[in-house]
């Protein structure tokens, strides 16, 4: 018995013995962020960004770059990906990525052969963001030094979250997302897209990020459209805004609306903060015509004012929310008919909506869920409800 104790033991020995893939921290390099462009001599040119640790952080930081930017070309991204130890010294990690740039003119010739390697691999995790870089190249944005994280794709990538979460400017698209609506049967994909202000040949200079007036910055400033796997417009960052409080995607926002009813553009205004919102959509089909009710209702605080009416009074509010209540189901409807005509897609979803309301009249849109969208009809309710009006009645304009 003796022996046999010592035999299963040693057995163990083997397993004992460590990783069999591990690989020292100081051969690797953490990827943050990957562009895809158009190549020169092949069909892809696709680029990462690794940060430097120790110009991450003040304790350590000696004045040199943040980050390492590194390209190369070929026929296949996946094969690109896997090869970057021509130009690095060190094994790329991909498990981090925060951001995936990709150009406008690849985004228009169609995205699939390289997107299904973001969606297979296993070495990429599934929680990046994925932005288009309009008029420009994607690389470009990579190289952007900024006094903010540093690090062109960490900076970027919080920037899109405060900005849904503040303003309600760009969609929560992650590489999940994107894949679950590409495959949807009523619903067309969006990204939010990206473009470069200033020179790009300064934005990679150190001084860029220790200058208060950067000469080159990344600017959130629209959303792409897709169908069928390609680009096809883009929305203002006014609509991205409409498009996610249909999908009751809005945490905060803020509305600028008219002091009186139809008054003209130029005329007072005041300003509107939303801190809740919440919608409900209603989908079935009547007489042969898919019907959307579409009930949004928010409510907020006086952000802000230039009217000359005392905030007193039921009737004054009212007032003040039969405004913002007109010009926010105006421009929704605008940008739904945008969508029809322009784009010929439907972003919103409602074809998912239908699907799971009326699906014995969805079925026959299966496969043409765009011609049913074409003709849809859309019934919109918004309802804001201001509870206070901030630290004050008055103001420096009321009577």
């Amino acid at each position: 018995m003796k022996w046999l104790k010592w035999f299963i033991l040693l057995s163990f020995i083997p397993l004992l013995s460590g990783c069999w893939d591990r690989t020292e921290l100081s051969k690797t390099s953490i990827v943050t962020g990957m562009a895809v462009d158009k190549g020169e001599s092949f069909k892809y040119k696709l680029t990462i960004e690794t940060t430097e640790a120790r110009e991450m952080t003040p304790q350590t930081a000696s004045g040199l770059a943040p980050s390492n930017i590194a390209s190369l070309e070929g026929n296949s991204v996946a094969e690109l990906a896997s090869k970057f130890n021509i130009v690095n010294a060190t094994i790329p990690i991909y498990s981090h990525m925060r951001v995936l740039v990709i150009s406008e003119e690849i985004a228009k010739d169609g995205m699939l052969d390289f997107m299904d390697f973001f969606d297979r691999n296993r070495q990429i995790r599934d929680d990046f963001m994925i932005v288009i870089a309009r008029a420009g190249k994607a690389e470009e944005i990579l190289k952007v030094n900024n006094m903010y994280k540093k690090s062109a794709s960490l900076k970027l990538f919080s920037q899109l979250t405060t900005m849904q979460k503040d303003w309600g400017g760009a969609p929560d698209i992650k590489l999940n997302d994107y894949t679950r609506i590409y495959n949807s049967e009523g619903q067309a994909p969006v990204l939010p897209a990206v473009q470069l202000i200033g020179d790009p040949k300064k934005g990679g200079n150190v001084e860029n990020l220790k200058s208060e007036d950067p000469d080159s910055q990344v600017k959130v400033n629209s959303l792409g459209a897709f169908k069928n796997g390609k680009l096809v417009g883009y929305a203002s960052l006014r609509e991205v805004r409409d498009l996610l409080f249909v999908q009751d995607n809005i945490k905060n926002t803020a509305i600028t609306a008219n002091c009186e009813v139809g008054a003209k553009e130029g005329d007072k205004k005041f300003e509107y903060r939303v801190t809740h919102s919440s919608t409900k959509i209603t989908a079935k089909e009547v007489k042969g015509i898919p019907h959307f009710y579409i009930k949004i209702k928010t409510e907020g605080i006086l952000d802000g004012t230039t009217c000359a009416n005392k905030l007193e009074g039921k009737s004054t509010f009212e007032k003040l929310e039969l405004s913002i209540n007109k010009i926010m189901e105006r421009e929704i409807q605008d940008f739904i008919i945008k969508t029809k005509e322009q784009f010929n897609a439907d972003i919103f979803g409602f074809g998912d909506l239908l699907r799971e309301q009326d699906y014995k009249n969805f079925k026959k849109y299966k496969d043409t869920w765009d011609d049913g969208y074409a003709n849809a009809k859309m019934h919109i309710s918004f309802n804001s409800e201001i509870k206070r009006s901030g630290l004050r009645k008055g103001g420096f304009l009321t009577n």
